[in-house]
């Protein structure tokens, strides 16, 4: 198959939507398909033979510290290019300029397009709308009005979860269009508590200025008001006041680094507060690795990869409740849910004196974490490609629009069909 995946977030960025393009290519070239990223300009490669075709851009100044672009919505050039590629399928990972290209593309050479729908973009209105009761009235309202706009031409949606499959047909009002559940996997393997010594996460802790025995309260994602970090520094003080000798670590950059900075001054918790700013990817599963517990109070995560990274890392997860988490955390099996804000200081003080439960937490955390693996994402995006791509070489020989119809139905119940076999987690 000849994959052309277009994208409006490339590396370097570090998101989860890049992680989630990395490994579909990555699997898929492993397969012997051929895959073409497009991309915005001042994107790189991850690795030399990666094919990357970048359109012209300029930076997104509301997301600017993400070194996040918005592209053009077209390319003479490229668009000759793909002609001479002959994709056979379209997977578009976004909603902006690339998203819209290559709508385009699909269109006009007669490539079947799906789509990736990874963000539920009314919960980012803030970047654009500061005005609280604007974010409300018009921008919402709006947003799910494009994004159903965006999807109706598109063969089918793959949703991360079910929240978002449900913020889709009830919210946005996509109707008559399936969507498929796939959730982004992980590669495991670089996350394992095994590669790294004991010495390796002593001198790492050393170096932030924790010491050895010091219990770390750990934080690693974009450091922005969505990701609700405020919640879990309110409950820091009391923590600190029953445990000492923990640390709260901050990993990442964002807007509300500032805003973090001057709150843990206010509580009067500056000097065990530390924030790292940006690490290089490759140092991220070291930083899983000396945290004690791993916390996190957003309501907005569609799959939320770091909770399912945290637990690669045997590092026990302590959460607010949300439907999207309660898909794959289970309470106290798995990891801690707690439905109040106040309850995170009993939850990670319980985790960090209970050593029973936090191993509890971690070995049906590693049990989860290797049911989201890479290869069973490839498995059914691969699965979804062939059938989608044959059916549309059919549809050319259906002659009645009842027949159409029945063919639809019969694409959907083989495909959701196809998906469940691949699919290894029990209910």
């Amino acid at each position: 198959m000849k994959i052309g995946i277009f994208t409006d977030t490339y590396n370097p960025v570090v998101s989860g939507v890049v992680t989630s393009i990395n490994m579909l290519e990555l699997e898929m070239k492993k397969r012997g398909h051929e895959v073409y990223v497009f991309a915005p300009s001042k994107s790189i490669k991850p690795k030399e033979n990666q094919e990357l075709f970048m359109l012209k851009s300029m930076p997104l100044i509301v997301a600017r510290q993400y070194k996040n672009r918005i592209a053009a919505f077209y390319s003479r050039d490229i668009a000759k290019k793909i002609k001479e590629l002959n994709l056979d399928i379209v997977h578009t990972q976004s909603e902006f300029g690339l998203g819209h290209f290559g709508k385009i593309i699909s269109r006009k050479f007669n490539i079947p397009f799906i789509h990736t729908y990874h963000t539920m973009w009314e919960d980012y209105v803030h970047y654009v709308m500061p005005i609280k009761w604007t974010r409300k009235i018009f921008t919402k309202r709006l947003v799910r009005r494009l994004s159903r706009s965006f999807l109706r031409k598109a063969e089918c949606v793959i949703s991360p979860s079910s929240k978002t499959e449900k913020y889709l047909r009830y919210r946005c009002k996509v109707k008559n269009k399936p969507i498929y559940i796939i959730p982004t996997g992980i590669d495991i393997i670089p996350f394992k508590r095994s590669n790294f010594s004991d010495e390796e996460r002593i001198n790492l802790k050393e170096s932030l200025g924790i010491k050895k025995e010091d219990k770390v309260i750990l934080f690693l994602g974009r450091i922005a008001e969505e990701k609700s970090i405020d919640v879990i520094m309110d409950n820091m003080p009391s923590i600190f006041k029953e445990m000492p000798n923990a640390k709260f670590l901050i990993v990442g950059i964002g807007p509300s680094v500032d805003d973090l900075k001057e709150q843990a001054k206010k509580l009067n918790i500056s000097d065990k507060v530390i924030f790292t700013g940006k690490i290089p990817w490759t140092d991220v599963p070291k930083y899983y690795n000396i945290g004690d517990v791993f916390v996190n109070a957003s309501l907005t995560e569609t799959q939320g990869l770091t909770f399912i990274e945290a637990m690669a890392s045997s590092t026990p997860v302590v959460a607010k409740f949300a439907p999207n988490l309660s898909e794959f955390i289970t309470n106290n099996k798995n990891g801690i849910l707690v439905r109040k804000n106040a309850d995170f200081t009993k939850a990670i003080i319980n985790v960090l004196n209970n050593e029973k439960l936090a191993n509890k937490l971690v070995e049906n955390g590693l049990d989860t974490a290797k049911l989201y693996s890479v290869e069973e994402f490839a498995d059914k995006l691969e699965k979804l490609y062939t059938e989608i791509i044959k059916d549309y070489k059919l549809r050319k020989t259906y002659k009645t629009k009842q027949e159409k119809q029945k063919e639809k139905k019969n694409l959907y119940r083989t495909i959701t069909d196809e998906l469940l076999k691949l699919t290894r987690l029990k209910k």
